[in-house]
């Protein structure tokens, strides 16, 4: 990652069985800061698992810490604070969930950059129980490079003008923890998660049927029926699991195989090139896309089936055959068995 200037840092432990937050040193003079900050900006600005938000209120101690902090402000005071809120924030939580389980325990890594001429701030939770050296802390031989090891992040990009431009929030988890962006950034989501539901079913609905049906058919059935599994039975979308879905998909045809490759590349890139965009991850509202579940295939004149949702095990229940008599689909079911059985098959 080029143009990358790494101008503040600081680490603290958070953990709700201490007192308070625990400041930790940092190698601050060796490459290996700016080497793990290059890693990580990677990962968090070009991961396929991220949400745009925006601070309700910039009078909020972490939007005015962070705008104090862009006009020249103590950087130790502020990241400090803002430290300190992060450890409120989770007493309050541990007190809900105590009965449960507890809130896991993390180092707050905030760092103050420069990236593509922009000044940025990124802040990150990340478990710290296997990542650090206790005898000299050590940053080059510790911070963790494992994307799981990420719990929460926020990257916040700021205008020439000290006026917050982007917020970006992510989370390893498959949908976003709500005390870390409601809580702790006070932050809202620039779009709702019933709009994303939307936009992404009908943006992957509408590929399918441009990409896929016209080519084979049963290919878009078997692969439309995964999603519309994805989508009804999930809690959230994380967009980076549903494209590993995607691609472990076997094309059935000869003519799909030799478009897979091409396929599964729009696919990836639907939330920033559909027609609506939408974020990769977010909670899914499954109602608001009850009627683009339903589809149709008509049989023959006065036939017609009828697909209202996702099926278990589609390609094991229905197949298409042909005899001496002509072309037919087979499908297996009990209550369709009862209707139509004759003496024959006693």
């Amino acid at each position: 990652m080029e143009n990358l200037e790494v101008l503040e840092y600081s680490l603290h432990r958070v953990d709700v069985k201490t007192d308070s937050p625990v400041s930790m040193a940092l190698d601050g003079t060796a490459e290996g800061l700016k080497t793990y900050t290059q890693l990580v900006l990677t990962e968090l600005l070009e991961s396929p698992r991220s949400r745009f938000f925006q601070f309700k209120d910039m009078d909020e101690l972490v939007p005015s810490s962070l705008v104090a902090i862009s006009n020249g402000e103590d950087w130790t005071t502020k990241s400090t604070q803002i430290a300190q809120k992060l450890y409120d924030v989770e007493l309050v939580v541990q007190d809900k969930i105590k009965h449960l389980t507890d809130v896991r325990m993390g180092g707050l890594l905030q760092l103050k950059i420069t990236h593509d001429e922009c000044l940025k701030f990124v802040i990150i939770k990340i478990d710290n129980s296997e990542y650090l050296d206790e005898d000299n802390l050590d940053l080059k031989s510790g911070l963790p490079t494992s994307k799981s090891r990420l719990q929460k992040a926020a990257v916040i990009t700021f205008t020439p003008e000290h006026t917050v431009d982007e917020v970006i929030v992510s989370d390893s988890k498959s949908t976003i923890t709500e005390y870390w962006y409601l809580s702790f950034l006070i932050a809202e989501q620039l779009q709702d998660s019933e709009t994303n539901t939307k936009n992404a079913f009908n943006a992957i609905d509408n590929l399918l049927t441009k990409e896929v049906k016209k080519v084979s058919p049963v290919d878009y059935w078997f692969l439309r029926n995964d999603i519309v599994n994805h989508f009804r039975n999930e809690d959230s979308l994380a967009y980076d699991e549903l494209v590993d879905k995607v691609k472990a998909h076997k094309p059935e045809t000869d003519e799909f195989k030799e478009k897979f490759d091409s396929f599964v590349e729009k696919f990836e890139e639907l939330p920033t090139k559909a027609a609506k965009p939408f974020d990769t991850q977010f909670d899914l509202v499954s109602s608001s896309i009850k009627a683009r579940i339903v589809r149709k295939v008509m049989l023959d004149t006065n036939f017609e089936l009828r697909i209202n949702g996702e099926v278990d095990d589609l390609k094991s229940r229905i197949f298409a055959r042909h005899d001496d008599k002509g072309k037919f689909i087979k499908i297996y079911s009990d209550k369709g068995y009862d209707e139509f059985k004759t003496a024959e098959d006693n």
